[in-house]
């Protein structure tokens, strides 16, 4: 406990930056409870976070992955909707070792075991190493540090209450001075350095503490001592013989009078009422009557009895809303407390023993003091309520014997209960019926929800409107919501549709609540395909989703779907939700969702199915429809043979994909969900083919967590249903992954076992893709030969199954390998033709990786204004295309057509937003180039304390990621560093394992280094 430290086998593990700090610490705080995204952003940017912050998120949580990785498996990081979930055991999480600590105490106290209970919480104590969260700066940690703080500080005034009672008042004398110090306005710790002070024979000094926490509390909350205090002060100027160490130590924390161990606690005032609204309406007599039945005028109550108040009326007259108004308005007359239960339930739950433990519970008794007989119960309610002046409202009751066990014990306690039907068995209560409103009532109401200007303005209209509600308040404020969410309806639109008796019910559809008995009522009445899709809805596990899913969910006609989509708006059964750019969405309440998924098991099975493969057939056709207007077409991807739903095409007219990668981008989540969705129902073909469509997604947007999920997932219900051809699809996809992570080792692993299968299953296209990227691999690891051949195979392959933007890839992979060997003639030569391909078939990243290509072709002839014009292209290109991978390769590219051309400020600034860029999207290789570059500028400049930390963190990547000819750059730069510095030794020690490094590669580029380095050193360094 202190600050954030994540340890294995006693060493403590190096968690990286604040950001990261910051993440695992929410996630650590709520372990094994998934933690929403958007808390983790609030945590880390507070009110301010940048427009890429879940993708910041995201790299944090997979760098923390990798870390939690070496706690030799004892804890993981998973990715859970619509966050992530820390899951960890309690013995390795140390809050709830304190937690457990302390309730062990606790056990310790109620069977009289005083000293083990203080060696206990000495034991949860001693786990603390300083501030909670120490460090980390962030409002939400800092609250929930301050949480931390109070369990500590709670702990410690325990453990010193029974250190007195263990009459060790001496030894607590110091710690509770600090304490009194550091929080002086605990008027507990006040009461107990009095009482240990007293027992020590320092009266005088216990009366003068007395007098400076009066002093503090007037000054800084203008309050006096609360009454303990004051007891406390009598019984020690009177030198009450009660306060001296009893022979029987008291073990409870509730002290009776003086003579208990430690100082008596404050009484419990409770304040549970809900809030009151706001356009309270038309109950003014009712009100008041209820409020004379229940003031403190001996002529209008009982002296002896509880008084009693019982509203009754039928559903939606506005019972609760009249009691909860009359409790408000009666809280200065009942200033001992105010209790409020719910006693509705629509499945028959008897809710008197739930509300008489929450009342308990608000009125201080402890769980460990709570009987466990409800009779028992019963009779601890009323004591604790007797004497006293509480008013409870009981709301929803179903009949008197609900409401009698909850009668409060004193008679100068009151009630007020609401029912449907009148509670007359009540004895001595004042029964309350409460009617429908008349036309000027309901005018009134209906006038503060759509503003009086817009009820004027159709006066006729608005009076048959609240006659065709009958005048009940909640049909108004069902049609009055309706009106004001639809400024553009005339009041005569919602009369028309509300004159049809039979539909009359469905068009008042705003009933739903968050409790089942009332969201029940809401959805019966509704019609049986706005029933069906509710249910269905519940298949779709997304915070939010588009209303064009209701279309394959129903298997109708889209703009039919839509209309069934708002009719559970209308009856609140779906809120909607609408971001920034994005069309409009849907989402469940919680309850309400819950719910739903109850109602859907009651759905048979087949029907079930049937929606499942209509909804994933649409995602299907919509995904691989944004597919080929990213590609130009169905390039460099593969479809399995899953039914696309067949009305897919009209969804274009409610729900126009427009640009490809922003809609998928909105649609994110929910393709994660749809690939666990197709896994959970064991279609498999489906499953592959919608990950691998998303890794369109994916790929230009760096969500790599999602695309490991949904490949991993995919890749074992595959392998679950003995599907080989996507066995291999998963195989290929988790290669190319690796690939971006430059893990060329991992990606072997799978791009071989993929092109295995694929060669078996006579799958050209399949192995052509595969093939490729294979050959990245091997170049990545430096074997040319190899990379040569492959490339070769998979091109004759590619243009065999008339993959035009494979085709292109292969040719400007082909082109990077002539650069590097310097052949300016047959690298123009293979872009040109990889450029005509991009641009014939409209794909713009293909185009931009291509110019990029160009770009340093350019460079290697040193022809350095065509390459600052293609990349100017490039930057455009991929910034408009949200490309955040090819906006980092052209800006460190561009930083050095900067630096090339003598501009080391503009250079510098470039390089340091490719720098940014990459860290933030995972790509290693751009960011030790951009190092690389940022500590020659550094050398040019004289700064050679920066120049080396860019060319160490240049070397530590390329390095990590076995790159021979880039290490031997940078200990080239490093050498350059040490000469300027005068470091001699240092310089040849680094340029002597460049030159080692250069002789086990056979390439263009190392012999052209070789030759520098000849030139500058003479050959007599290469002996």
């Amino acid at each position: 406990m202190g600050p954030l430290e994540l340890s294995h086998g006693g060493e403590a593990l190096d968690l990286g930056g604040t950001r990261q700090r910051v993440v695992l610490a929410m996630l650590a705080l709520n372990a094994n409870r998934v933690v929403p995204i958007e808390q983790l952003i609030d945590a880390v940017w507070d009110t301010s976070p940048p427009t890429t912050a879940r993708a910041q998120i995201q790299i944090c949580i997979s760098a923390l992955r990798r870390v939690v990785g070496n706690t030799g498996g004892t804890m993981a990081i998973h990715t859970r909707a619509p966050g992530y979930l820390l899951e960890v055991a309690d013995t390795d999480l140390d809050t709830a070792q304190f937690a457990g600590l302390v309730a062990s105490a606790r056990a310790h106290v109620n069977a009289d075991r005083l000293s083990e209970a203080v060696a206990t919480l000495r034991s949860a104590l001693g786990l603390w190493r300083g501030p909670a969260l120490g460090g980390l700066h962030s409002e939400r940690l800092r609250r929930e540090a301050a949480q931390l703080a109070d369990a500590r500080l709670s702990a410690i005034m325990e453990r010193i209450r029974l250190d007195l009672a263990l009459g060790r008042h001496d030894e607590v004398i110091g710690e509770l001075t600090a304490l009194v110090d550091e929080h002086p306005l605990r008027e507990r710790l006040y009461e107990f350095l009095m009482l240990a002070l007293y027992r020590s024979g320092r009266q005088a000094e216990a009366l003068e503490l007395c007098r400076r926490a009066r002093a503090t509390l007037v000054e800084e909350l203008g309050i006096e001592l609360g009454q303990s205090v004051r007891r406390l002060e009598t019984a020690i100027l009177n030198r009450d013989p009660e306060l001296d160490i009893p022979s029987a130590p008291v073990n409870h924390g509730v002290s009776h009078g003086p003579s208990s161990t430690a100082p008596a606690e404050p009484s419990v005032v409770p304040r549970r009422l809900p809030a009151t609204i706001a356009d309270f309406t038309g109950r003014q007599a009712q009100l008041d009557e209820i409020k004379r039945a229940l003031s403190d005028d001996e002529e209008t109550g009982s002296r002896y009895g509880t008084r009693i108040v019982a509203v009754s009326g039928k559903g939606g007259v506005g019972k609760s809303t009249l009691a909860l108004r009359a409790a408000h308005e009666l809280r200065d007359v009942y200033p001992d407390g105010h209790l409020y239960g719910d006693l509705g339930s629509p499945d028959g739950e008897d809710r008197v023993r739930p509300v008489l433990t929450r009342f308990l519970r608000a009125l201080g008794v402890e769980g460990s003091a709570l009987p466990d007989d409800v009779e028992e119960r019963i009779d601890l309610y009323r004591s604790r309520t007797a004497g006293k002046k509480v008013l409870v409202v009981l709301d929803g009751a179903s009949s008197e014997e609900q409401i009698l066990p909850l009668l409060p014990g004193g008679p100068g306690c009151a009630v007020i209960a609401t029912s449907r039907a009148p509670l007359s068995g009540l004895p001595g209560a004042h029964l309350q019926d409460v009617g429908v409103f008349d036309v000027d009532r309901s005018l009134e109401l209906l006038a503060k929800i759509i503003g009086p200007t817009r009820l004027a303005a159709e006066q006729d209209a608005a009076a048959e409107l609240v006659t065709l509600c009958g005048g009940l308040p909640l049909a108004i404020r069902i049609a009055g919501a309706r009106l004001a969410s639809r400024p553009h309806w005339r009041l005569d639109v919602l009369v028309a549709r509300l004159r049809n008796s039979v539909r009359r019910l469905d068009e008042l559809s705003y009933r739903g609540l968050v409790l089942r008995s009332n969201i029940g009522l809401s959805y019966q009445s509704l019609s049986p395909v706005a029933r069906s899709l509710f249910r269905r809805f519940a298949l779709i596990t997304t915070p939010d989703f588009p209303a064009w899913t209701a279309a394959p969910l129903l298997d109708i006609d889209p703009f039919d779907a839509y209309e069934v989509v708002e009719s559970l708006v209308e009856a609140q059964l779906l809120d909607t939700v609408q971001y920034p750019g994005e069309h409009l969405r849907y989402r469940f309440h919680d309850l309400i969702r819950v719910y739903a998924t109850e109602q859907l098991r009651e759905e048979p099975e087949e029907d079930r199915a049937g929606a499942v493969t209509r909804l994933l057939g649409a995602w299907l056709a919509r995904a691989e429809h944004a597919h080929r207007k990213e590609y130009g077409g169905d390039y460099t991807t593969l479809h399995g043979t899953a039914a696309r739903w067949e009305r897919a095409a009209e969804l274009e007219e409610i729900d126009e994909i427009g640009d490809q990668i922003e809609w998928l981008e909105s649609e994110r989540r929910s393709l994660v969900s749809a690939v666990h969705l197709a896994a959970d129902y064991g279609m498999a073909e489906a499953c592959w083919d919608l990950a691998l469509s998303s890794v369109t997604l994916f790929e230009v947007k760096s969500y790599f967590d999602d695309w490991r999920e949904t490949a991993e997932r995919a890749l074992a219900t595959t392998e679950a249903a003995g599907n080989r051809r996507g066995r291999a699809a998963m195989l290929y996809s988790l290669g190319t992954m690796y690939l971006f992570h430059t893990r060329p080792v991992d990606a072997e692993r799978c791009l071989s076992a993929a092109l295995e299968i694929f060669e078996e299953e006579g799958d050209d296209h399949g192995y052509a893709l595969v093939l490729r990227n294979a050959a990245t691999a091997d170049r990545m690891r430096n074997r040319a030969a190899e990379m040569r051949a492959k490339y070769e195979a998979a091109l004759e392959r590619m243009r065999r199954v008339g993959d035009l933007v494979g085709e292109a890839h292969i040719l400007q992979s082909l082109a990077k390998v002539s650069i590097d060997e310097g052949d300016a003639d047959r690298a123009r030569g293979l872009l040109d033709t990889a450029l005509e391909r991009f641009q014939r078939v409209g794909y713009l990243r293909g185009e931009a990786q291509a110019l990029n290509r160009f770009a340093e072709l350019h460079l290697m002839t040193n022809e350095v204004e065509q390459a600052h014009t293609a990349l100017n292209r490039v930057l455009l290109i991929v910034r408009d295309i949200g490309d955040r991978i090819g906006e980092a390769h052209a800006l460190c590219r561009l930083g050095v057509v900067r630096q090339r051309t003598g501009r080391l400020d503009n250079a510098e600034t470039t390089l340091q937003h490719a720098l940014s860029i990459a860290e933030q999207v995972g790509q290693r290789v751009v960011a030790g180039m951009a190092h690389h570059s940022l500590g020659t500028i550094a050398l040019a400049r004289g700064h050679l304390a920066a120049g080396a930390n860019h060319v160490d963190a240049a070397y530590a990547l390329f390095t990590e990621l076995d790159s021979t000819i880039w290490r031997a750059k940078s200990l080239i730069l490093r050498s350059d560093i040490h000469q300027a510095r005068g470091e001699e030794q240092l310089a040849a020690r680094d340029l002597e394992q460049a030159i080692t490094l250069l002789g086990k590669v056979h390439s263009v580029e190392a012999t052209r280094l070789r030759e520098e380095l000849e030139r500058t050193y003479g050959s007599a360094i290469f002996r």
